[in-house]
């Protein structure tokens, strides 16, 4: 997708305070470099780029490049504040272009990689660049990896910053949300001049931004959790019963915030020194670990994080000084430091082996015992007459601290570089590159494993009669008793004891150096041939430490933290790549402009061996104001540390849904028959509330993904209708080979889902003789799937004099033609579509309709989201009593007004309409696609001096 460079991107025209250079800002704003290494003008490139200006960021609120993004609909679900809050890279921004995954996603800053800020990928985090200092960001879509290599398999993200600036530049938006949460705060300060007799120029700027949490019950009722179950009523595939129902107020009995314990084939709650049953309104998995809609019990997802808190500080500073008249010096350095805030919920166990297992001994959760003096009179009166001695207590610990996921991440960039010219039109560059980031996580309040049992176990002191820990070496070291009946606080003794705070490193360092030629090699009939060739080292590495308290067992167990393997990890790469653009013909009949491009990279891996990655493109400019263009391209991805190196992990899950179940038995005829050939031959009961034992981890033996890509489109900026262009852009992606890792519900689906079950992922699923259910999935890295997509991306803008002012109006929009991994080339049962589904919409599209006058602006911007699915892989239309996502339209309205010449203020409210998500299972509380702050009040200030 492109749009106009000239149209700055998303908004159109610039800020009202600065119209007075629009001229010279708009011949800087056609050079776009992105997708080549050949400055040129975006809509004579052959490959699309699409432009989005920050300024209009800050217009709309956004205290984030992220946020910004996001209004190009090329930008899929990425890596931030709202997707990520619990995992290994929480909190960090990475771009996800076509929703292919933020691995193959390429993101540079001023055409240069940077070092990752994950814990196991390459994913650069752009939150770690201040926003104050960025002025545009370029998006080239498709395979990118010849320019820039691994990693660009679906286009390439260059963050380009400001290198010039004159005076001290003050900016601040703040904002909060309809119902008085969500709120967002930034700061921005930066200056620049120039020195030594105007032969150096330096910039620097800094910005401070602050992003509060949203939990769910700020939101949502506690009561209220909406998910599909399983329908007790359904008898087959096509009997006109719906194969799921919604439950709107899910509730699981065993993990309530008061004690509970089962017993004679009833749950039953310790409330106090009473005791009651523990009842559903509608029971759809009875027994023991019972699933209900309404009646008691707990909502898990009632202190879920949708989104996570962040305080950041940015730093960025850059000088250029004139050596001599023709050797010119550049030096660069940026530093960031973000702390992010996640919660995660609180403990909670019961009697299920999932509970505490692992190398200290004491799996499952905590038993009531006759000599715990704590133990309430009518509880021991239950247990007497069942001659019970002791009885396992289920129940979530709401009255200890949430457990939480802190990051404190540091970033560190800094580098020259030389440059000057070989001839007149040759341009010579060598520069070296170091970037280092570092993330300090705490986990904090986590079950000290043998802590905790221990302390759970109270007897009375046979002297004192206090509440005494029962083992005597637990004792010795301290221990402090806690009551599990209890719903009381726990004392800071208690906390201290029974929980410990787990820290990890996690330290990722890059160094590049390398050296370039650029610029118009020969002279031909209809123009100079222009050339960019060079060479590049890269050297990055990957650290991780973990707490030996989790090393040890302690802090890591079943239904608790997961195990973070320790990595000591690098690799090396050497490349050379080169460029060529050749002007064929220009000036005559039906052939205004034409002219062919192309590129090559070699690259020598030290994990994988050497790559080649390259592209040919065209672009025919028949008559004034029509052009054609396309780019075929094949790129690689190599695969990360992760990928790589993650050791095995054997993890006990807890309960899910099998797929020879009641709700999956009957999807289809094949799946059925794939059961009955395992020996199920009715569907399972999944009611041990126990899922098998996953092993997960990395495979030193990948190969890197290849990709073939394709882009062909048509520019049209008519004479007749001056200050118009429209861009149609086609374009395709086939990745093979993709480094993938099922998850083990995948796996057992897959395996029944294939023509027979002599297939490789029934190989994988270990099933018990006689329960049939799964008891071991082999989960690990591995090279299997093919994954294409293909759309069409349409970018147009239009600028003109109306009235006493200028209307600027722009669009984005791309159009899903189709999205589909093959888990198993070949076999189509396989197939797991994706284009249209609610993550993946058919169309998404952004209008912004501007209107300037004098030192009034005012902006509308329009988000369109169509209809989705919820799951388009379904065998039949009964599998869900509702599996569409209506369309969404989201309306953004800004206010700018120059106050003096020097100072701007500006209000504006984001989803004016305050749209949100659509009431049904997992939807309603989605804040990634559809979002769930509401309506959003913010104003701006800004400030020259």
């Amino acid at each position: 997708m492109a749009a106009s460079a000239a149209s700055m991107g998303v908004g159109g025209a610039m800020p009202v305070h600065a119209q007075e250079e629009a001229t010279e800002a708009e011949v800087v704003e056609a050079i776009v470099v992105t997708g080549s290494r050949i400055a040129r003008p975006g809509l004579e490139s052959a490959m699309p780029v699409s432009v989005t200006v920050m300024d209009e960021g800050f217009a709309l609120g956004h205290v984030s490049a992220i946020e910004t993004l996001k209004l190009d609909p090329a930008i899929g679900i990425g890596q931030d504040l709202a997707s990520d809050v619990r995992g290994w890279d929480a909190g960090i921004s990475a771009v996800n272009l076509r929703n292919l995954g933020t691995n193959r996603s390429l993101t540079l800053i001023d055409g240069q990689r940077r070092v990752s800020s994950s814990a196991r990928s390459s994913a650069v985090d752009i939150g770690m660049i201040p926003a104050g200092m960025i002025d545009r960001v370029e998006v080239v879509s498709g395979g990118a990896a010849a320019i820039y290599g691994a990693d660009a398999v679906t286009g390439a993200v260059n963050i380009i910053t400001k290198r010039s600036i004159e005076g001290l530049h003050f900016s601040a938006t703040g904002g909060v949300a309809e119902r008085g949460d969500a709120d967002k705060f930034l700061a921005s300060l930066s200056t620049g001049g120039r020195f030594a007799d105007d032969r150096g120029t330096f910039a620097i700027g800094g910005t401070y931004s602050s992003t509060s949490p949203l939990i769910y019950t700020d939101r949502f009722d506690s009561q209220d959790w909406v998910t599909y179950r399983a329908n007790p009523a359904n008898t087959g595939i096509n009997d006109g019963i719906p194969d799921r129902v919604i439950a709107y107020h899910t509730r699981q009995l065993y993990f309530d915030y008061v004690p509970t314990y089962w017993l004679g084939g009833q749950r039953w709650m310790i409330e106090g020194d009473s005791i009651r049953t523990s009842n559903c309104d509608i029971t759809y998995t009875p027994g023991q670990y019972a699933v209900c809609d309404g009646g008691d019990g707990r909502n898990l997802s009632d202190r879920d994080e949708k989104r996570i808190g962040m305080k950041s500080v940015a730093l960025m500073g850059r000088a250029d000084y004139d050596l001599a008249d023709n050797l010119k010096l550049d030096a660069h350095v940026s530093y960031a430091r973000q702390r992010t805030d996640g919660t995660y919920n609180y403990w909670r166990d019961d009697s299920r082996t999932t509970y505490f297992s692992g190398p200290v001994p004491g799996s499952r959760g905590a038993s009531a015992r006759l000599d715990n003096p704590w133990l309430p009179d009518a509880l021991r009166d239950v247990m007497v007459a069942n001659n019970l001695t002791s009885l396992y207590i289920d129940r979530a610990y709401g009255n200890f601290p949430e457990r939480e996921v802190d990051h404190d991440r540091e970033s560190t960039t800094f580098g020259p570089s030389l440059s000057g010219k070989l001839t007149d039109t040759l341009q010579w560059q060598a520069f070296w590159q170091y970037g280092r980031t570092k993330d300090n996580v705490t986990e904090a309040n986590v079950p000290w494993k043998s802590h905790w049992i221990a302390a759970r176990d109270a007897i009375a002191d046979p002297v004192t009669g206090q509440a005494i820990c029962r083992d005597a070496v637990a004792r010795a070291l301290g221990c402090v008793p806690f009551n599990i009946f209890g719903t009381e606080p726990a004392t800071p003794e208690q906390i201290k004891w029974a929980m410990a705070d787990r820290h990890e490193l996690r330290i990722n360092t890059q160094q590049i150096y390398g050296a370039n030629i650029t610029g118009e090699l020969f002279p031909l009939p209809h123009g100079n041939a222009s050339m960019a060739v060079g060479v590049e080292h890269r050297e990055e590495t990957l650290k991780t430490r973990d707490d030996p308290l989790a090393l040890a067992g302690e802090l890591v167990y079943g239904a608790g933290p997961t195990e973070h393997p320790e990595l000591d990890a690098s690799f090396r790469v050497t490349e050379a790549y080169g460029e060529l653009i050749v002007p064929v013909v220009r000036d005559l009949p039906f052939a205004k402009r034409l002219e062919i491009e192309g590129a090559y990279r070699y690259s020598d891996y030290s994990t994988v061996g050497s790559t080649n990655a390259w592209k040919a493109g065209t672009f025919w400019s028949p008559l004034n104001g029509i052009s054609f263009r396309g780019v075929r391209s094949r790129s690689v991805r190599t695969p990360n540390f992760g990928e790589l190196y993650e050791a095995k992990v054997e993890t006990l899950t807890g309960a899910y849904t099998d797929a020879c179940s009641a709700a999956l038995y009957y999807a289809s005829d094949r799946r059925a028959a794939n059961c009955a050939a395992l020996g199920i031959l009715t569907p399972v009961a999944n009611s041990t509330g126990v899922g098998p034992v996953v092993v997960t981890g990395g495979n030193p033996d990948l190969e890197p993904e290849t990709s073939n890509s394709l882009t062909v489109g048509v520019v049209l900026q008519p004479q007749f209708l001056h200050g118009f262009d429209l861009t149609l852009d086609y374009w395709d992606i086939d990745i093979e080979n993709v480094i993938t890792q099922f998850s083990y519900a995948t796996l057992i689906q897959l395996c029944v889902d294939a023509p027979t079950i002599e297939n490789p992922y029934c190989a994988r699923v270990t099933r018990d003789p006689v329960s049939h259910l799964a008891t071991r999935v082999e989960s690990n890295q591995l090279n299997a799937s093919r994954l294409y997509a293909r759309g069409i991306d349409i970018g147009a803008s239009y600028t003109r004099l109306l009235g006493p002012g200028r209307i600027n109006i722009s669009f984005k929009g791309s159009n899903l033609i189709e999205m589909v991994t093959e888990t198993t080339p070949g076999i189509r049962e396989g197939d797991i579509m994706r284009d249209g589904e609610w993550q993946n919409p058919r169309f998404r599209g952004t209008l912004r309709t501007e209107y300037e006058i004098d030192r009034f602006n005012v902006a509308l911007t329009t988000r369109y989201i169509s209809s989705a699915a919820f799951d388009l892989n379904v065998d039949s239309d009964e599998a869900y009593p509702r599996n569409r996502v209506p369309a969404k339209i989201y309306n953004d309205l800004s206010v700018q007004v120059d106050l003096w010449d020097n100072y701007e203020v500006g209000i504006g409210v984001e989803n004016l309409f305050d749209v949100m998500p659509t009431y049904m299972p997992t939807i309603y509380q989605d804040n990634t696609v559809y979002g769930i702050v509401g309506r959003y009040f913010y104003a701006t200030v800004r400030a020259t001096f």
